[in-house]
């Protein structure tokens, strides 16, 4: 698993994500859990990024 962060309009978002292989055997990428906005996450707010590891696992928030 790792950390990817993605775009979606004006916006970036900080997602978790696994690779695996499909049926055929080619390389994948699945997102496990959305993190919250990287401008949340860069401007100090760790505490949305937090609850979202919490809610990945299982735990409450």
């Amino acid at each position: 698993m790792f950390v990817k962060v993605t775009k979606s309009g004006p916006r970036r978002y900080v997602k978790l994500v696994e690779s695996f292989r499909d049926e055929a055997g080619k390389s994948r990428q699945r997102v496990i859990a959305t993190l919250g906005r990287l401008e949340a996450v860069t401007a100090g707010e760790s505490s949305a990024l937090i609850n979202g590891l919490l809610r990945v696992s299982g735990q409450p928030t």
